[in-house]
This record gives C-alpha cells, sequence and structure tokens, in this order.
C-alpha cells in the first residue's frame, strides 16, 4: 500500500498545523483530518480539514493504516519536552506504532545528496546543502539556509530566516531564531536557544541561551 493510499492526519492545529496543511495541498496530498488537545476546537475546522478530537481520534486507528504530521510548532519555554509540547506528542505516538512523514514544500531546494530523516518538515522557500543531514523531527522553517555538511538534531527548530553556515552541528531540541546567523563550524549543544537576530562566532554549551552580536549567553 502506497503512501497517497493511507489516511493522513495532522496532529495540532494551530498556526504550523495550517502551514503544513498549505504545504501538502500544493503538493498533492489530501489531509484527512486534524486532531488537538484543545477540547475547544474539536468540530469545527482549520482551513478547510476537520478537526475530529483529540488524540484518542488517532489511538482508535490501526497505526498501519495512517500517515501523521506533526502539527506542533516548536517554541523556546513553552514546554517542547512536554507531553503537549513538540517532542512529546512525537514520543507519544511514535511508543503506539505510529508513523510520522516527512514534509518538504515544492518550493524548497534541498540538495540530493543531503539526508532528511523521519518526520522533518522542510517548510517554504528553504535551501539545504550537500551533505548536510535534517534529524528526525525537526524543522527548516520558512527561508531558512542550511549550508554544506551542517547537522540539525532531533527535535531541533532553524527559525524563520535564520542560516547555518557550513558544518555547523546542532545538538538535539536546539532552537535558533528568527534570522539569526550562526558561522561555520560552530557547536551548538542540545537544548540550546540561539535568540532572534544572534550571530552566533563560538560554540555553545548545552542548555545556554544566546543572544546579541555577537551573541552572548545570559541567565
Amino acid at each position: 500500500m502506497g503512501m497517497s493510499e493511507l489516511d493522513i492526519f495532522v496532529v495540532g492545529a494551530g498556526g504550523h498545523g495550517r502551514v503544513l496543511i498549505d504545504i501538502l495541498r500544493r503538493c498533492g496530498v489530501t489531509v484527512t483530518g486534524a486532531v488537538d488537545i484543545n477540547p475547544a476546537l474539536h468540530g469545527h475546522a482549520v482551513d478547510g480539514v476537520p478537526i475530529l478530537g483529540g488524540d484518542d481520534v488517532i489511538f482508535a486507528r490501526d497505526p498501519s493504516g495512517l500517515w501523521l504530521v506533526s502539527g506542533h510548532g516548536n517554541v523556546p519555554g513553552k514546554g517542547a519536552s512536554g507531553l503537549a509540547g513538540r517532542r512529546g506528542m512525537y514520543e507519544r505516538f511514535i511508543a503506539r506504532g505510529y508513523r510520522f512523514m516527512s514534509v518538504v514544500s515544492a518550493d524548497a531546494v534541498v540538495s540530493s545528496a543531503a539526508v532528511l530523516e523521519a518526520g522533518c518538515q522542510i517548510i517554504t522557500g528553504v535551501i539545504i546543502h550537500p551533505g548536510s543531514v535534517i534529524g528526525v523531527d525537526a524543522i527548516v522553517n520558512t527561508g531558512a539556509c542550511v549550508d554544506h555538511d551542517c547537522i540539525v538534531g532531533p527535535h531541533s527548530h532553524v527559525a524563520p530566516g535564520a542560516v547555518l553556515c557550513g558544518g555547523v552541528v546542532l545538538g538535539a531540541e536546539c532552537h535558533v531564531g528568527a534570522g539569526a546567523v550562526v558561522i561555520p563550524q560552530i557547536k551548538i549543544g542540545a537544548g540550546a536557544v540561539i535568540g532572534a537576530g544572534a550571530v552566533v562566532t563560538a560554540d555553545v554549551a548545552a542548555g545556554a541561551t544566546m543572544l546579541g552580536t555577537p551573541a552572548r549567553r545570559v541567565r
């Protein structure tokens, strides 16, 4: 059975979910429905896609008969690792045997020598160059650029307009804010946050928050 024959559900009916629904439609993919943990949304629709209920709607279905798309964004300080956050949601469904499909916008430029791992999302206008690896469930958001030989760790988010120069390594669950620039060969530890517009010129410790130009650690 091919992917086109399976039902596709978006998990999370907020703004990021809407972006993914739009990208899938422009790629000719029909979205069966959406689910959301907010009961106030149940019975409504998002851009014509019905919001069918909460997670139980998915759990009532055979995992082999559908694909999931993560509609959760990744905002630092908003419980990204918690049960309601992106990684927590992803792991909750994976533990029950469900699968997340990768989403690649039709107008993204992705090298054939790049590696896109399961569930990652490449949004409108992104450029990804050869040798780069985009990790499980990671987001490379609108207009971001990932140069050659970068690694974007699992569940990380490269926000709109951010630039990773060649050979940058992001650990798991990092957040690189909108318009930030990371110069070549920099290593950024797991869980670090790079503020919007920051310019990173030195390695970043795990869990650090970096702001400014050049970026400096803040507490």
